[in-house]
């Protein structure tokens, strides 16, 4: 089986050092390249024709996001994890990175206790992701060719009814809408929170897989474009109708009914299925 393609792109030679390290001693990978910068990442692109980027937010000459734009321009579908710190800037610059079109995302490692502790930092966070991005390409691929080979072009009183208006039923009463989200998240939510009325008539609650600071200014930015309020998720918050909140980043959020109102809860109780917050947890409490 092929190796896994990937290029490196950063500034710091010491970033692209440690990753290229990782990912060279991983089974099923071939670093296949490094740059500097966005223009080098470009110019490279034809050469080494790599399956996935990992792209530096900040960098000089061309930026992380400038170098996503183009990409974006030549190759739609190549995915690209942006590598960025964990401080305002680099969460603003990865919301924006995502909202241009990046696959995902991984924040760099800080105070993790040496160089070994940030080597398995690395490993953890990057490589079921790249491994996750390049298989669902992969697959993507496999189904296009597939369809292709018997694609039938249908007729036209077939392509009028396809798709039918559907009433749906629920049964009995909704009080709270629960979302879980991950990759693809932060944009599948600026698509659907900003469609919902200001009167919305059930509280909303979200579960989307950021680290600190990011999950508070994902908040923002949907309440901003949102006629619902939006807000990041604290412990002993009141939920009511018309207003939806994130689980704050590195805190579980949990649900518990006090008398005559619900209020949120948070924990550091430990990571499921190696996330905090976890939707899971989140489910659970609602549904007892």
């Amino acid at each position: 089986m092929r190796k896994i393609r990937v290029l490196v792109v950063d500034d710091s030679v010491v970033v692209r050092r440690l990753v290229t390290n990782v990912l060279s001693n991983e089974p099923g990978f071939e670093v296949v390249g490094g740059a500097a910068n966005g223009r080098i990442c470009l110019a490279k692109l034809t050469q080494v024709n790599p399956d996935i980027i990992t792209l530096d937010v900040e960098m000089p000459v061309m930026d992380g996001l400038e170098a996503l734009r183009e990409i974006r321009k030549t190759h739609p579908r190549l995915p690209v994890i942006m590598f960025s710190t964990l401080t305002h800037r680099g969460a603003e610059a990865t919301l924006d990175a995502l909202s241009l079109g990046a696959s995902d995302y991984v924040t760099k490692p800080s105070s993790v206790g040496g160089v070994s502790a940030a080597v398995e930092a690395i490993r953890q966070a990057l490589v079921p992701k790249i491994r996750s991005l390049v298989e669902a390409v992969q697959m993507r691929e496999t189904a296009s060719e597939r369809t292709s080979a018997v694609a039938v072009p249908l007729p036209a009183v077939v392509r009028a009814v396809i798709r039918p208006k559907v009433e749906v039923a629920f049964p009995g009463r909704i009080d709270l809408l629960v979302i879980g989200t991950s990759t693809g998240g932060p944009n599948a939510l600026a698509e659907v929170l900003p469609h919902l009325p200001k009167d919305f008539p059930i509280p909303i609650l979200i579960v989307q897989h950021m680290p600190p600071l990011f999950t508070k200014l994902l908040a923002e930015r949907l309440r901003a474009s949102s006629q619902i309020s939006v807000e990041e998720g604290f412990a002993g918050a009141v939920i009511e109708p018309g207003k939806a909140w994130i689980a704050p980043g590195n805190y579980h959020m949990t649900v518990e009914q006090k008398r005559e109102k619900v209020e949120l809860r948070t924990s550091q109780d430990p990571p499921e299925n190696s996330c905090r917050p976890a939707v899971d947890v989140l489910f659970r409490s609602v549904v007892n």
